[in-house]
């Protein structure tokens, strides 16, 4: 199965149309369209949206295999909301009390898909980093979210191309606080 049809899939499961699903991808409806029947490939913006917005395991969209949603499918918010909140990544059948952390983002480096007033719910008891998971890092005495990129070294990189060039290899220095696993947005 390729790209286009995972996509078509996943926003078949979520029984929304390809108008409601580009406009929260934040692309034309043309683009989803043209994506959905294989005429142009899906950029990183897409993918990733499709991770942080409706819950899609990036692993699945790259290798077909497993559950298409980590954990369970996301809550979407009713139309009129004030806010909207998004499910990020899996999360534990259970979480103990103590064990969620609410950041507030203050800086670009993760646009489009964190922005600044966003506040993001942070599981401080998983810290196993997995390939293309977004984290919340302290690095010399800063709280900063960051995508995390297996590799011969691990990479800690931002999601706003403009801002790609401030890539950190991880060291001892830095300190994994916990996987974001929540978004919430002010509407």
């Amino acid at each position: 199965m390729n790209y286009g049809d995972k996509i078509r899939t996943v926003r078949e499961k979520l029984k929304i149309t390809q108008k409601e699903m580009a406009k929260s991808l934040e692309i034309s409806q043309a683009y989803l369209s043209a994506i959905e029947s294989g005429k142009m490939q899906a950029n990183a913006k897409v993918i990733f949206g499709l991770e942080r917005i409706y819950g899609v395991k990036t692993e699945w969209l790259y290798e077909g295999d497993g559950d298409v949603f980590a954990g369970k499918t996301p809550v979407v918010a009713e139309k009129g909301s004030r806010y909207i909140a998004s499910f990020i990544g899996e999360i534990g059948s259970s979480i103990d009390e103590g064990k969620l952390l609410l950041f507030d983002v203050t800086s670009d480096n993760m646009e489009p898909g964190f922005l600044i007033g966003d506040e993001v719910l942070v599981d401080v008891s998983d810290k196993h980093m997995k390939n293309f998971g977004v984290y919340l890092f302290e690095i010399e005495s800063r709280m900063v979210l960051k995508r995390f990129i297996d590799g011969e070294f691990g990479k800690l990189t931002n999601d706003k191309p403009a801002k790609k060039n401030n890539d950190i290899i991880m060291n001892s220095s830095i300190r994994c606080v916990g996987r974001a696993v929540w978004i919430i947005r002010k509407l």
